[in-house]
């Protein structure tokens, strides 16, 4: 319990970042709009839907005695993983204004941050990858950083549909 991968950083910033945040999402959202393929962090769906589909999949492969595997991701510390040159580039080919992306990138790339430890406080040191947990926007970035990932497998043609949902497989 105690080991020091075993804890998450949150944002604890401004007012003045989570306006902005809320002003992004509300003046830009049609732009930051991941596919249906995503589940979690969206309007009118949510991670149990992904289970339902994902255990109703394989229900139907067994019941029909057909042999069915799984391949999971381990996107655990994920937020923390997030590669700022990447995540630009997707939002400039999403056509979010320049002025806000340069906002953004002004928060992200010069992100100081310090740890607190037992009482004991880091020196400040600039954070080099991650979307900020407790972030309004951060859940929004993040899926729109993997989103390419499950459109490829989508497009890979491996996998099979249950209803109108994808059910990705390798």
């Amino acid at each position: 319990m105690s080991a020091s991968d075993n804890f998450r950083g949150i944002a604890l910033g401004f007012i003045f970042n989570k306006l902005f945040d809320n002003i992004v999402l509300f003046r830009c959202g049609s732009n930051l709009m991941s596919s249906e393929l995503q589940f979690g962090f969206k309007a009118k769906s949510s991670t149990s839907l992904c289970s339902m589909v994902l255990t109703e999949t394989m229900s139907y492969y067994i019941k029909n005695q057909s042999p069915v595997f799984c391949m999971f991701l381990d996107a655990s510390k994920a937020f923390d993983r997030v590669k700022y040159c990447k995540l630009f580039r997707l939002l400039i080919k999403r056509n979010l204004p320049a002025s806000i992306i340069r906002v953004l990138i002004n928060f992200y790339m010069f992100n100081y941050v310090r740890i607190s430890w037992s009482g004991v406080m880091s020196d400040y040191f600039c954070a080099i990858s991650g979307v900020k947990q407790g972030g309004v926007l951060s859940p929004v970035l993040f899926c729109l950083y993997i989103d390419d990932l499950l459109v490829s497998l989508c497009n890979a043609g491996v996998g099979c549909y249950f209803g109108n949902f994808f059910v990705g497989a390798l």
